[in-house]
């Protein structure tokens, strides 16, 4: 026989009304339930095997229980691209714990434009994921009334954003370039149509002026977000004459700075002694790389678990305050810039944080 509503309620000691608001959702905005009472429910009725009826409840509340994800492009969802896979991750681990589901998308291209056409009414919410900053999936949403937050997109009123402190990564990066000696730092350029771009380079600027050291123009290569791009920018930096040519990059993302490793290598260069290199991302890919990459650690879990957060206490009627927060960032420290270093294992689980003392810089 099913568990029922009462039984849950008997359980965790509260009432019916409760446990079917917290569970099933209600459209009554006179029933609160505190995150403690919450998470009792949630315990007694897993205790239980309490199955709640996901079609009796949409009818009921107008709710589906079901987060949309969009990712930028198809090959997001494999593990070509490490932020999208590590933010998926996030994403996922918040939506079980908030007793949602999931539904992914996909941001079709049709003769260069993003298309909109698969967002739909079937879910309470969306994430958007590097979303483009024409993208029509904003006007799609707003059409059809559904909330959505996006994952690194510029700060713009009337939208709710989740943002890493990009300007302060690009500083760190090339401050750490600097204390190591390098006076001429070349940085891999992301690309323009995704928000971080412009924060990274404005932050290596920055620290060049901290320094006072020239900004040259030609030591800014556009290189984007992908290995093909960093390939091919490290070899216009090896055609360069020698004296002009940078003795430390900065590149856009770890992916980035893998390709321009590559090409050093079939150069004959060796990394660090000839190049120093420090990516961005810091996902699992920086410690699988020849040498290990030094890398500035965007908190790219907390960013999907933060933007789940958010989306589910706009569908739920809650207030969301801080509309565009923006999260720290820090710097893990491994060979392929020259310094002393502190691994990370592969998941992450620890960051060196760096000083002048013992290297690790936060």
């Amino acid at each position: 026989m099913a568990v029922t509503i009462k039984e849950v309620a008997k359980l965790a000691g509260t009432s019916a009304a409760a446990v079917s608001a917290t569970l099933n959702g209600s459209r009554s905005k006179n029933i609160r339930v505190g995150q403690v009472t919450r998470e009792r429910i949630y315990a007694a009725a897993a205790q239980l095997g309490y199955l709640s009826n996901p079609v009796a409840r949409s009818l009921a509340t107008g709710k589906s229980k079901v987060i949309g994800v969009m990712l930028p492009y198809v090959e997001a969802f494999t593990d070509h691209n490490p932020f999208c896979a590590q933010v998926t991750n996030g994403i996922l681990q918040e939506v079980v714990r908030r007793h949602y589901n999931l539904m992914l998308y996909t941001g079709a291209w049709m003769n260069g434009a993003q298309s909109a056409m698969m967002v739909d009414s079937r879910v309470d919410g969306v994430i958007l994921v590097l979303p483009q900053p024409d993208s029509p999936v904003f006007l799609k949403c707003e059409s059809r009334h559904i909330p959505y937050v996006s994952i690194l997109r510029d700060q713009l009123a009337g939208t709710w954003t989740v943002n890493s402190d990009d300007y302060e990564g690009g500083r760190l990066a090339t401050d750490h370039l600097i204390r190591q000696g390098h006076r001429r730092i070349a940085h891999f350029l992301g690309d323009d149509n995704v928000s971080t771009t412009i924060p990274r380079m404005e932050g290596y600027k920055a620290a060049l002026r901290a320094a006072q050291m020239p900004i040259d123009s030609s030591l800014i290569f556009k290189a984007g977000f992908d290995w093909r791009g960093g390939y091919a920018s490290a070899q216009a930096l090896l055609s360069m004459p020698n004296g002009t040519r940078p003795t430390a990059i900065f590149a856009a993302n770890d992916l980035c700075a893998e390709g321009a490793m590559r090409a050093f290598r079939e150069a004959g260069r060796s990394i660090p002694e000839d190049l120093a290199i420090v990516g961005y991302d810091d996902t699992w890919f920086a410690t699988m790389t020849q040498p290990t990459l030094t890398s500035v650690r965007m908190p790219i879990e907390e960013m999907g678990a933060l933007a789940v957060q958010m989306l589910v206490d706009r569908v739920e009627g809650r207030d969301v305050p801080e509309h565009h927060p923006v999260l720290p960032v820090s710097l893990t420290v491994r060979a392929s810039c020259g310094a002393k270093r502190a691994e990370t294992p592969p998941d992450n689980a620890i960051h060196a944080f760096i000083n002048e003392d013992n290297h690790h810089v936060k």
